[in-house]
């Protein structure tokens, strides 16, 4: 999957969450592209598209045993 539709998709839908929700729907996001078998480089690529993104991907890319083999 590409970084830019990933990207997208996420500024699609966080217009809609709540604020106070932004974390919880970016890692449940982050872990659907995992299961998705989306790569870490593409990941890492989308750091600084926004910040509840980027601290989602950030935790998924440095528990590498519990996300990526």
């Amino acid at each position: 999957m590409n970084e830019d539709l990933i990207a997208d998709l996420w500024h699609v839908c966080v217009e809609h969450i709540p604020i106070d929700k932004r974390d919880d729907v970016a890692a449940e996001f982050v872990n659907v592209l995992v299961e998705f078998d989306v790569k870490e480089e593409t990941l890492s690529s989308l750091k600084g598209v926004d910040p509840n993104l980027d601290n989602a991907v950030e935790y998924a890319l440095d528990e590498p045993g519990e996300y990526f083999d």
